[in-house]
């Protein structure tokens, strides 16, 4: 049975990264794209053979190979075997694409008999976290997908594949943390000891992955969660600022104003 998920789409466009439609194990039938398409994507070939086609080059995919197309890239791709098995992921957000253009990695890229098996597994994992949680799933599926980008990543940089995988998950078990306490106080200590890594080294992972500190990512989430529920509820400010952990409400508005450029009633007037 096929499985893919297109999740409906609101304050996820918050979200530094997150998930347009994902499918694991899945038929693939012939795509021709001549003007490309409006997201990235990623694939993993699971089963059979297929060629893919980009600025008249033409690769062949065979199994436990990993693909990238970049998005508006013109392209095409087919089986050339009875049946041909893929995992794939579209994705968007804030920094999705200046990650990607920053490790030089948007690009069409393919990784011929790479050692699959964990990215199949962070898809199958993406895949039933969205499709499981249809409020929240994108929310916990941020750190799945930015996962996947690390591990491709890590295809691309051989050098250090033990400390890009070390590092890879303790981002990701931060944002995964981040995500599910963001209602509560948390510290930069207290995202180090869960990443179990110092608070330098922590920030300079943010900040060389995301171009902002863990704290700043922090505020980032929170807020996204305090958009909807300024869109969706009728709690005042202030609640809504101690909902979703921000100390006092004054701070809250500083904040919220920073990243929206509107004031959080304001927010809620045009989306009301």
């Amino acid at each position: 049975m096929q499985k893919q998920f297109y999740p409906v789409i609101g304050t996820e466009k918050a979200l530094p990264f997150y998930i347009i439609g994902i499918g694991v194990s899945c038929w693939q039938f012939p795509v021709s794209r001549p003007e490309g398409y409006d997201y990235p994507q990623l694939f993993v070939c699971l089963e059979g053979e297929g060629e893919v086609t980009v600025d008249g080059k033409t690769v062949k995919i065979m199994p436990d190979s990993i693909f990238y197309i970049p998005p508006h890239c013109p392209h095409e791709y087919r089986a050339t075997t009875h049946s041909w098995y893929l995992d794939w992921v579209c994705f968007d957000g804030k920094q999705a694409l200046e990650l990607l253009k920053e490790w030089d990695l948007n690009k069409f890229h393919v990784f011929l008999n790479c050692g699959a098996e964990r990215m199949h597994k962070l898809f199958d994992s993406a895949y039933y976290t969205i499709k499981s949680d249809k409020a929240y799933g994108n929310y916990y599926a941020s750190a799945q997908l930015y996962d996947m980008l690390l591990e491709y990543r890590k295809l691309s940089d051989d050098k250090f594949p033990y400390k890009s995988r070390v590092n890879s998950e303790a981002v990701a078990k931060v944002m995964k943390y981040t995500e599910e306490n963001y209602s509560k106080p948390i510290k930069l200590a207290d995202m180090a000891a869960v990443a179990g890594v110092s608070e330098q080294h922590l920030c300079r992972l943010f900040k060389k992955n995301f171009s902002i500190r863990p704290m700043e990512y922090l505020n980032t989430v929170r807020i996204s969660h305090a958009k909807e529920l300024l869109t969706y509820s009728s709690k005042t400010v202030a609640e809504i600022a101690s909902e979703t952990g921000f100390s006092d409400s004054s701070y809250f508005y500083v904040v919220f104003k920073k990243h929206e450029n509107i004031s959080p009633a304001e927010y809620r007037k045009i989306k009301a």
